[in-house]
């Protein structure tokens, strides 16, 4: 398995909604595919109303696998 620099991933904004305590921002990786399906990879931030940043994670589009790196 190939190790990811984090910094070369390019993401681009694909999807926004409001999840009822401030916006939810959802990213695709432009260069990197999941490698157990080939399906997109997704970073979703979740942040306050103030827009600060309450969390974040990552996703397989394809088959939902949870691709957070374990803290």
């Amino acid at each position: 398995m190939s190790k990811i620099d984090a910094d070369q991933i390019e993401w681009t904004l694909i999807h926004t909604e409001d999840w009822g305590g401030g916006p939810e921002h959802t990213y695709r990786a432009e260069n990197v595919e999941h490698a157990g399906c080939g399906g997109d990879v997704h970073m979703i931030h979740l942040h306050d109303a103030m827009g600060g940043l309450l969390g974040a994670h990552s996703r397989c589009a394809e088959c939902g696998e949870n691709l957070t790196p374990d803290a």
